[in-house]
């Protein structure tokens, strides 16, 4: 009965959906797929424009049907209900903060996108989008959680080495081979700047980056990897001069040596 079922609601879908739109409904494994709001989720996109930079997020309480977030300049709150696919938000309220044009803009799209919301598709990995009617409005997704992970950055040529090692708890430096780690605390102030930057790399291509110069292979430049270790798994980069990452891994880089100067 439930495979019958299954089938028409298939049809039902491609009747109604063109073929674009079918393949962002249609159902996948149901073992696999949440099926509840809860938590934060991060806002990649407002029907087709990134705003991924823009760090909007939207914060779902299940047990009270209260959400929240920051919608680009502001903080917003309100109420929202949900039945199945059935999505549907109260009055928003939000802070009134000035803030850039360009903040302004997204801020104000995204709040309208929420009062045109009707129908979720819950994601396989872990997000989701909203429609209105066939039309979609945005896609949202589970920030990645990196309290677990640590990142390792050497550096060494000929009279030269660097080894910073920083995880949530601690970092841990060295100026000299083999030397013991100068071990500090590691500030949440610092924390969620490697976080932050963390955020704007996807760190299994890491070890597929080509280095946008080589001085190293005839000593003129101190060699250098990125290693980060997240949910169990190493992601090393391949060497790079120290000085000049590459383009993706560059801003990050820049923060680890950034905090090492600053404690030592």
């Amino acid at each position: 009965m439930k495979y019958i079922l299954t089938i028409i609601s298939i049809i039902i879908l491609q009747c109604c959906w063109g073929p674009k739109e079918f393949q962002l409904m249609k159902k996948e494994d149901n073992n696999t797929v949440p099926k509840v709001l809860k938590g934060t989720y991060q806002i990649t996109h407002l029907e087709t424009e990134d705003i991924s930079t823009h760090n909007v997020t939207i914060t779902f309480n299940n047990s009270t049907k209260q959400v929240s977030g920051f919608s680009g300049c502001n903080r917003f709150f309100g109420s929202y209900s949900i039945e199945g696919n059935t999505l549907k938000f109260g009055d928003l309220g939000s802070t009134r903060m000035m803030c850039e044009e360009n903040a302004n803009s997204v801020e104000s799209k995204f709040l309208k996108t929420l009062n045109k919301a009707h129908v979720i598709l819950f994601r396989k990995d872990g997000g989701f989008s909203l429609f209105n009617k066939k039309e979609l409005l945005l896609n949202a997704t589970k920030p990645i959680v990196f309290d677990n992970s640590e990142l390792e950055y050497t550096a060494s040529s000929r009279g030269f080495f660097k080894q910073i090692i920083i995880n949530k708890k601690t970092i841990s430096t060295s100026n000299q081979i083999d030397s013991k780690l100068a071990i500090k605390n590691c500030t949440d102030d610092f924390w969620q700047k490697i976080t932050e930057n963390l955020k704007n790399i996807s760190i299994e291509t890491i070890p597929n980056l080509e280095a946008p110069s080589k001085a190293f292979l005839y000593d003129g430049a101190a060699f250098a990897k990125l290693k980060i270790t997240h949910k169990g798994k190493l992601y090393e980069s391949e060497p790079f001069d120290h000085g000049n990452p590459p383009k993706a891994i560059k801003n990050l880089v820049k923060e680890i040596l950034s905090i090492s100067e600053n404690i030592e």
